[in-house]
């Protein structure tokens, strides 16, 4: 890698999130239950869900409060 790739490289990592998402079924009812657990690897915060469809969400919550914390909003 030249230096400019890994100046881009840098700036990449500063600003990428990464996300572990464990999702499991829990045997409630007939049918049961989808959980989980999305865990940001950065700040180690983890949020709880019980519907997969919140995980959209979760993330850009996220991610929209930590652009809101570096603006200073």
């Amino acid at each position: 890698m030249d230096d400019d790739s890994d100046d881009a490289m840098i700036g990449f990592e500063k600003e990428a999130h990464s996300f572990v998402i464990r999702i499991w079924r829990e045997p409630t009812g007939e049918t049961g239950e989808w959980r989980g657990w999305i865990n940001h690897v950065q700040t180690g915060q983890r949020h709880y869900f019980r519907d997969p469809a919140a995980i959209s969400p979760i993330v850009s919550d996220y991610l929209h409060n930590q652009q809101e914390a570096v603006e200073g909003k």
